[in-house]
């Protein structure tokens, strides 16, 4: 017996099983029977499983109106009563840029400097050199004595690669030397209007800590993305919402 995963992607409009599975003259590739299927429809609001054929769900039924559909090849899941749900909107995306963050180095449960000098050494170690690491919603208050990092702390992990990753809130981030280098960030370099660039207290120098409108300054330095990366995170991000049942959205950045 195998357990379902759910929510499977969408209920088509309720039509009779049997009428369906006849009308296509093709035995389902995938039958789900044993399941609380919530088809939101009035006219028949729940149902006991599902039948699929391609990647389109060809019919929604009772246990035994979907198990009659099976042919010989039919793959056959028993739900065990678990729900399976109409495929979700969110009405709410950022898609292209959820995308790209999937590819991204993750520092959100670093747990300490080191930990995040090691991830970014592993991310750079998978990728050209030259390439921008970029992503990280890393969070200092989780560490030990919650210590700002450092371009000090990362330059060794990361000698062939601009650096330059977010705080989890957006309002800082941390680039590391070469970041800095490419970026024409020194010493001298003011402070502009609404930004920080954090120094330190002894030389003066950046500590790879930029703030609010200070972020600008490496952030105009990352090249532009080509097509084909664009073309790339929208299909990891299209693969990422089908995974977890979405099937319709709104993308805010559009």
């Amino acid at each position: 017996m195998k357990t379902l995963v759910a929510p499977v992607a969408a209920l088509v409009a309720m039509l009779n099983p049997a009428a369906q599975a006849k009308a296509a003259s093709l035995a389902p590739d995938l039958v789900i029977i044993n399941a609380s299927v919530h088809t939101l429809e009035e006219a028949r609001p729940a149902a006991g499983g599902v039948a699929i054929l391609g990647n389109r769900i060809a019919a929604v039924g009772s246990t035994g109106e979907i198990r009659a559909l099976a042919g010989p090849k039919t793959r056959i899941i028993d739900a065990g009563g678990k729900l399976i749900l109409p495929g979700f909107n969110d009405a709410h995306v950022h898609f292209l840029m959820g995308g790209f963050s999937l590819s991204n180095v993750d520092l959100r449960d670093a747990k300490s400097p080191e930990e995040m000098a090691r991830r970014l050494g592993e991310s750079a170690k998978k990728q050209p050199k030259g390439r921008w690491i970029l992503g990280g919603d890393w969070d200092h208050e989780k560490w030990p004595g919650a210590p700002l990092p450092t371009r000090q702390m990362i330059d060794a992990a990361t000698p062939d690669h601009p650096v330059f990753v977010n705080r989890l809130d957006g309002h800082m981030a941390l680039a590391n030397s070469l970041a800095l280098k490419l970026a024409g960030v020194t010493k001298e370099t003011k402070d502009p209007p609404g930004g920080v660039i954090v120094r330190d207290a002894q030389t003066g120098e950046p500590t790879g800590i930029l703030k609010d409108s200070a972020e600008d300054l490496v952030d105009r330095a990352v090249p532009e993305k080509t097509f084909e990366e664009k073309h790339t995170a929208a299909r990891a991000a299209t693969e990422h919402a089908a995974k977890v049942g979405v099937t319709s959205l709104t993308d805010m950045s559009a």
